[in-house]
Protein backbone atom coordinates (compact mmCIF):
# COMPACT_ATOMS: atom_id res chain seq x y z
CA UNK A 1 0.00 0.00 0.00
CA UNK A 2 0.92 3.49 -0.67
CA UNK A 3 -0.66 6.27 1.01
CA UNK A 4 -1.25 9.40 -1.14
CA UNK A 5 -0.94 11.74 1.89
CA UNK A 6 0.25 10.91 5.61
CA UNK A 7 -1.78 12.63 8.78
CA UNK A 8 -0.94 12.81 12.63
CA UNK A 9 -3.16 9.82 13.11
CA UNK A 10 -1.76 7.83 10.61
CA UNK A 11 2.28 8.57 11.84
CA UNK A 12 0.63 8.52 15.44
CA UNK A 13 -1.35 4.83 14.45
CA UNK A 14 1.76 3.61 12.69
CA UNK A 15 4.33 4.64 15.52
CA UNK A 16 2.25 2.72 18.33
CA UNK A 17 1.23 -0.40 16.63
CA UNK A 18 1.75 -0.23 12.85
CA UNK A 19 -0.36 -3.37 12.73
CA UNK A 20 -3.29 -1.60 13.81
CA UNK A 21 -2.57 0.58 10.56
CA UNK A 22 -2.67 -2.51 8.36
CA UNK A 23 -5.60 -4.05 9.58
CA UNK A 24 -7.50 -1.25 9.43
CA UNK A 25 -5.85 0.77 6.28
CA UNK A 26 -4.96 -2.12 4.15
CA UNK A 27 -7.45 -4.72 5.10
CA UNK A 28 -10.21 -2.46 5.73
CA UNK A 29 -11.35 -4.64 8.60
CA UNK A 30 -14.47 -3.72 10.60
CA UNK A 31 -13.51 -2.17 13.60
CA UNK A 32 -14.87 -3.27 16.94
CA UNK A 33 -17.95 -0.36 17.63
CA UNK A 34 -17.53 1.82 20.91
CA UNK A 35 -18.96 4.28 22.96
CA UNK A 36 -16.47 7.33 22.96
CA UNK A 37 -15.66 7.57 18.87
CA UNK A 38 -19.90 8.61 18.38
CA UNK A 39 -19.87 10.48 21.33
CA UNK A 40 -16.56 12.56 20.27
CA UNK A 41 -18.06 13.29 16.87
CA UNK A 42 -21.16 14.29 18.03
CA UNK A 43 -19.77 17.21 20.76
CA UNK A 44 -18.05 18.42 17.69
CA UNK A 45 -21.02 18.29 15.08
CA UNK A 46 -22.97 20.34 18.02
CA UNK A 47 -20.00 22.89 18.10
CA UNK A 48 -19.74 23.46 14.46
CA UNK A 49 -23.67 23.45 14.55
CA UNK A 50 -23.70 26.10 17.32
CA UNK A 51 -20.76 28.52 15.85
CA UNK A 52 -23.22 28.58 12.41
CA UNK A 53 -26.43 29.20 14.14
CA UNK A 54 -25.78 31.00 18.24
CA UNK A 55 -27.98 28.26 18.97
CA UNK A 56 -27.28 25.66 21.90
CA UNK A 57 -27.82 22.32 19.72
CA UNK A 58 -29.21 19.00 20.79
CA UNK A 59 -26.66 16.59 21.13
CA UNK A 60 -29.14 13.57 20.91
CA UNK A 61 -30.54 14.50 17.45
CA UNK A 62 -26.20 13.73 16.05
CA UNK A 63 -25.96 11.18 19.00
CA UNK A 64 -28.67 8.75 18.01
CA UNK A 65 -28.33 8.65 14.41
CA UNK A 66 -24.36 7.57 14.88
CA UNK A 67 -25.52 5.00 17.51
CA UNK A 68 -28.05 3.93 14.80
CA UNK A 69 -25.44 3.15 12.59
CA UNK A 70 -23.04 1.36 14.68
CA UNK A 71 -26.16 -0.75 16.03
CA UNK A 72 -26.26 -2.53 12.21
CA UNK A 73 -22.49 -3.12 13.02
CA UNK A 74 -22.87 -5.04 15.85
CA UNK A 75 -26.10 -4.51 18.04
CA UNK A 76 -24.58 -5.86 21.34
CA UNK A 77 -23.66 -2.07 22.35
CA UNK A 78 -22.75 -3.54 25.83
CA UNK A 79 -20.05 -5.14 24.12
CA UNK A 80 -19.28 -1.91 22.31
CA UNK A 81 -15.73 -0.06 23.61
CA UNK A 82 -16.22 2.32 26.59
CA UNK A 83 -14.90 4.61 28.82
CA UNK A 84 -15.49 4.46 32.62
CA UNK A 85 -14.85 1.82 35.20
CA UNK A 86 -15.99 -1.72 34.31
CA UNK A 87 -18.51 -2.09 36.53
CA UNK A 88 -20.16 0.98 35.60
CA UNK A 89 -18.99 1.70 31.96
CA UNK A 90 -20.09 5.33 30.33
CA UNK A 91 -22.95 3.84 27.98
CA UNK A 92 -26.07 4.63 27.08
CA UNK A 93 -28.04 7.31 29.18
CA UNK A 94 -24.97 7.87 30.75
CA UNK A 95 -22.95 8.53 27.24
CA UNK A 96 -25.85 11.12 26.57
CA UNK A 97 -25.04 12.99 29.73
CA UNK A 98 -21.49 13.28 29.44
CA UNK A 99 -22.27 14.33 25.75
CA UNK A 100 -24.89 16.86 27.13
CA UNK A 101 -22.02 18.13 29.47
CA UNK A 102 -19.38 18.22 27.01
CA UNK A 103 -21.51 20.55 24.58
CA UNK A 104 -22.43 22.96 27.53
CA UNK A 105 -18.49 22.92 28.37
CA UNK A 106 -17.62 23.80 24.62
CA UNK A 107 -19.77 26.52 24.48
CA UNK A 108 -18.61 28.19 27.42
CA UNK A 109 -14.84 27.81 26.38
CA UNK A 110 -15.81 29.14 23.14
CA UNK A 111 -16.50 32.73 25.31
CA UNK A 112 -12.84 33.23 25.66
CA UNK A 113 -12.21 32.83 21.88
CA UNK A 114 -12.78 35.10 18.70
CA UNK A 115 -13.33 32.35 16.01
CA UNK A 116 -11.55 32.59 12.75
CA UNK A 117 -12.12 29.30 11.52
CA UNK A 118 -13.61 25.93 12.03
CA UNK A 119 -12.33 22.71 10.68
CA UNK A 120 -9.80 24.08 8.78
CA UNK A 121 -7.93 22.20 5.76
CA UNK A 122 -4.65 23.02 6.82
CA UNK A 123 -3.15 20.20 4.68
CA UNK A 124 -0.11 20.75 2.94
CA UNK A 125 3.54 19.62 2.63
CA UNK A 126 5.62 19.48 5.43
CA UNK A 127 9.96 19.89 4.43
CA UNK A 128 11.35 16.03 4.53
CA UNK A 129 8.08 14.52 3.69
CA UNK A 130 7.68 13.38 -0.12
CA UNK A 131 3.75 13.15 0.37
CA UNK A 132 1.58 16.05 1.62
CA UNK A 133 0.30 16.31 5.32
CA UNK A 134 -3.70 16.09 5.74
CA UNK A 135 -4.87 18.11 8.51
CA UNK A 136 -8.76 19.34 9.82
CA UNK A 137 -8.14 22.03 12.72
CA UNK A 138 -11.07 22.10 15.20
CA UNK A 139 -10.65 26.09 15.83
CA UNK A 140 -8.51 28.37 14.66
CA UNK A 141 -9.11 31.65 16.30
CA UNK A 142 -7.27 34.40 19.04
CA UNK A 143 -7.62 33.60 22.88
CA UNK A 144 -8.52 36.24 24.87
CA UNK A 145 -5.23 35.72 26.81
CA UNK A 146 -3.33 33.77 24.33
CA UNK A 147 -3.34 35.67 21.17
CA UNK A 148 -3.48 33.80 18.49
CA UNK A 149 -4.25 29.94 19.44
CA UNK A 150 -5.21 26.41 17.77
CA UNK A 151 -7.64 24.61 19.14
CA UNK A 152 -8.52 20.98 19.41
CA UNK A 153 -11.32 19.20 21.18
CA UNK A 154 -10.97 16.37 23.60
CA UNK A 155 -14.14 14.97 25.16
CA UNK A 156 -12.04 12.34 27.16
CA UNK A 157 -10.87 12.51 30.66
CA UNK A 158 -6.87 12.76 29.70
CA UNK A 159 -5.40 15.11 27.53
CA UNK A 160 -3.11 13.47 24.43
CA UNK A 161 0.53 11.82 25.99
CA UNK A 162 2.18 13.98 23.76
CA UNK A 163 1.70 17.24 21.62
CA UNK A 164 1.96 16.14 17.89
CA UNK A 165 -1.23 16.55 16.87
CA UNK A 166 -0.40 20.59 17.95
CA UNK A 167 2.85 20.40 16.61
CA UNK A 168 1.57 19.10 13.40
CA UNK A 169 -1.14 21.82 12.86
CA UNK A 170 1.44 24.68 13.39
CA UNK A 171 4.51 23.68 11.29
CA UNK A 172 1.90 23.63 8.70
CA UNK A 173 0.02 27.03 9.56
CA UNK A 174 3.92 28.65 10.17
CA UNK A 175 5.85 27.69 7.24
CA UNK A 176 3.56 25.53 4.69
CA UNK A 177 1.65 26.39 1.68
CA UNK A 178 -2.15 25.20 1.49
CA UNK A 179 -2.62 22.48 -1.06
CA UNK A 180 -5.02 24.80 -2.71
CA UNK A 181 -1.80 27.20 -2.72
CA UNK A 182 -3.66 30.27 -1.81
CA UNK A 183 -3.15 31.70 1.64
CA UNK A 184 -4.04 31.13 4.84
CA UNK A 185 -7.68 33.02 5.22
CA UNK A 186 -6.65 34.61 8.51
CA UNK A 187 -4.05 36.18 6.99
CA UNK A 188 -6.29 39.31 7.11
CA UNK A 189 -5.44 39.58 11.02
CA UNK A 190 -1.84 40.12 10.59
CA UNK A 191 1.25 38.36 10.07
CA UNK A 192 0.50 35.61 12.41
CA UNK A 193 2.82 32.54 13.75
CA UNK A 194 1.12 30.41 16.01
CA UNK A 195 3.12 29.63 19.62
CA UNK A 196 0.39 28.63 21.31
CA UNK A 197 -2.24 24.91 21.38
CA UNK A 198 -5.04 24.25 23.29
CA UNK A 199 -6.50 21.11 23.88
CA UNK A 200 -10.10 22.32 24.64
CA UNK A 201 -10.95 19.66 27.54
CA UNK A 202 -14.37 19.38 27.58
CA UNK A 203 -15.18 16.17 29.75
CA UNK A 204 -16.56 17.74 33.50
CA UNK A 205 -14.05 14.99 34.90
CA UNK A 206 -10.99 16.23 32.79
CA UNK A 207 -8.68 18.51 34.57
CA UNK A 208 -7.80 21.79 32.52
CA UNK A 209 -4.68 21.30 30.57
CA UNK A 210 -2.25 23.54 30.35
CA UNK A 211 -1.55 25.68 27.01
CA UNK A 212 0.89 24.14 24.56
CA UNK A 213 3.45 26.68 24.16
CA UNK A 214 6.91 26.78 21.69
CA UNK A 215 4.76 25.80 18.94
CA UNK A 216 6.94 28.26 16.16
CA UNK A 217 10.35 26.37 18.14
CA UNK A 218 9.31 23.06 16.51
CA UNK A 219 11.88 21.81 13.91
CA UNK A 220 9.59 21.21 10.79
CA UNK A 221 13.03 19.27 9.35
CA UNK A 222 12.41 16.94 11.98
CA UNK A 223 9.09 16.79 12.15
CA UNK A 224 8.86 16.08 8.56
CA UNK A 225 12.02 13.51 8.70
CA UNK A 226 9.78 11.67 11.14
CA UNK A 227 6.38 11.35 8.94
CA UNK A 228 8.82 10.78 6.17
CA UNK A 229 10.26 7.55 8.19
CA UNK A 230 7.09 5.91 8.85
CA UNK A 231 5.71 6.60 5.37
CA UNK A 232 9.14 4.71 3.76
CA UNK A 233 8.00 1.75 6.27
CA UNK A 234 4.52 1.71 5.31
CA UNK A 235 5.82 1.87 1.49
CA UNK A 236 7.92 -1.13 2.42
CA UNK A 237 5.09 -2.89 4.13
CA UNK A 238 6.66 -3.29 7.49
CA UNK A 239 3.41 -4.53 9.93
CA UNK A 240 4.90 -5.17 12.97
CA UNK A 241 2.87 -6.12 15.97
CA UNK A 242 3.75 -3.61 18.97
CA UNK A 243 1.65 -5.72 22.15
CA UNK A 244 0.97 -3.39 24.85
CA UNK A 245 -1.45 -1.70 27.09
CA UNK A 246 -2.75 0.05 24.59
CA UNK A 247 -4.85 -3.14 22.86
CA UNK A 248 -6.82 -2.94 25.65
CA UNK A 249 -8.96 0.11 23.52
CA UNK A 250 -7.71 -0.77 20.02
CA UNK A 251 -10.64 -1.07 17.38
CA UNK A 252 -8.71 -3.71 15.37
CA UNK A 253 -8.11 -6.33 18.50
CA UNK A 254 -10.94 -8.43 17.06
CA UNK A 255 -8.69 -8.50 13.80
CA UNK A 256 -5.71 -9.41 15.09
CA UNK A 257 -4.05 -12.79 16.13
CA UNK A 258 -2.22 -10.99 18.85
CA UNK A 259 -4.97 -9.82 20.65
CA UNK A 260 -7.38 -12.56 18.93
CA UNK A 261 -5.53 -15.70 18.27
CA UNK A 262 -7.04 -18.22 16.30
CA UNK A 263 -10.43 -17.07 15.72
CA UNK A 264 -11.58 -17.04 12.76
CA UNK A 265 -12.13 -13.33 12.26
CA UNK A 266 -8.77 -12.34 12.92
CA UNK A 267 -7.48 -15.35 10.77
CA UNK A 268 -9.27 -13.85 7.65
CA UNK A 269 -7.88 -10.29 7.94
CA UNK A 270 -4.28 -10.99 9.58
CA UNK A 271 -2.96 -12.32 7.46
CA UNK A 272 0.86 -10.82 7.09
CA UNK A 273 2.69 -13.56 4.60
CA UNK A 274 0.53 -11.72 2.11
CA UNK A 275 0.72 -8.21 2.57
CA UNK A 276 4.10 -7.67 4.27
CA UNK A 277 6.50 -8.43 7.16
CA UNK A 278 5.10 -10.45 10.12
CA UNK A 279 5.14 -10.09 13.45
Amino acid sequence: MELEHMSYSALSRYEECPRSLYLGRVKRAEERQTWFFPLGSAVHQCVEDFLQTGEAPSFEERFYPLIERQLKIDPIDVNWLAGGPPDDPIIRDKAVELGKRCVDNAIKFLDDIEVWEVEYDASGMIAGCEVPVKAFIDIVGEHKKHGPVIVDWKSGKSKPKNNLQLETYAVLLNTSTPLSGNDHPFTDHGSIKFDIGLWAMVNPDAPNARPVKGLTEVDASALGARYQAAYEQIKNKVWKANPGFHCKFCVMAPNCLVESPGTKRATFYDKSEQDGYPF
